[in-house]
């Protein structure tokens, strides 16, 4: 009897251990679809946290945090658990303590857009010669830097998508790079609708995944499938069509 009751007291710890693991998931983009707004938590950042949870139940407990890059950097540097959202393995490395990738959340890639009067197309990075490109600062472009440096591109740089679309609109610059996800969200705003296009997508797609440090190892599994699962999330599959993408 009294081995049945230790056994019962066990297995309630075990989940109830379980059911109160936190795990902080922390992303670095700012801009839309990731934040729409901070303060009300709106935004791609805050539906996937979300749309995770729903699929863990109480398994684990989620919370987010918004760190800037070089910050983020600092974490994962030092060797500190850390899960980020949004990541790519084309941009994250660590021969020394490689990390853990989960499976694909979407797929995203860079493109060119330009006004909706624009003939031209950019099939080629070459194709931009002669233009004044808009940019975000600190982000560098293979091809274009090239360009630049060889005084065949002037390259303006932003601090926001949204002012390089402002400058767009108002013809500063011929062209902008900027995500597709957020050329997606912003292109359905009232103010941009059927103003804009793209013009070229000559750089690849690459993968918004999940990075896990070798801390959480035993918890990948369970993300990749969570992950897998959000195609027929209700919930996810809603935000996706409201930011015009769509679920792999």
């Amino acid at each position: 009897m009294i081995s049945r009751i230790l056994a019962g007291i066990l297995c309630w710890y075990c989940c109830h251990a379980l059911a109160n693991t936190s795990l902080t998931l922390y992303a670095y983009h700012t801009s839309p679809p990731f934040v729409i707004n901070a303060e009300t938590e709106t935004g791609l950042n805050y539906d996937l946290v979300r749309a995770l949870q729903q699929q863990f139940g109480d398994r684990y407990h989620l919370e987010f945090k918004q760190l800037p890059r070089h910050l983020l950097n600092e974490r994962l540097n030092a060797g500190l658990p850390t899960i980020v959202l949004w990541a790519s393995p084309a941009w994250f490395t660590n021969k020394a303590q490689p990390y853990l990738w989960s499976n694909t959340v979407f797929v995203d890639r860079d493109v060119f857009v330009t006004l909706s009067d624009y003939s031209g197309k950019v099939k080629q990075l070459t194709d931009l010669a002669g233009s004044t490109l808009g940019a975000l600062r600190g982000y560098s472009y293979p091809g274009v830097n090239e360009l630049v440096s060889q005084h065949r591109v002037t390259r303006l740089d932003a601090d926001t998508d949204k002012e390089n679309l402002a400058r767009l609109i108002e013809r500063n610059v011929d062209q902008i790079v900027i995500t597709r996800s957020s050329f997606l969200y912003y292109a359905r705003q009232q103010q941009h609708l059927g103003k804009m296009k793209i013009v070229g997508q000559p750089y690849p797609n690459y993968p918004r995944q999940l990075l896990l440090t070798q801390q959480y190892q035993s918890v990948l599994t369970d993300f990749d499938l969570a992950i897998s699962a959000l195609p027929k999330q209700q919930f996810w599959t809603s935000r996706l069509e409201l930011y015009g993408l769509k679920p792999e």
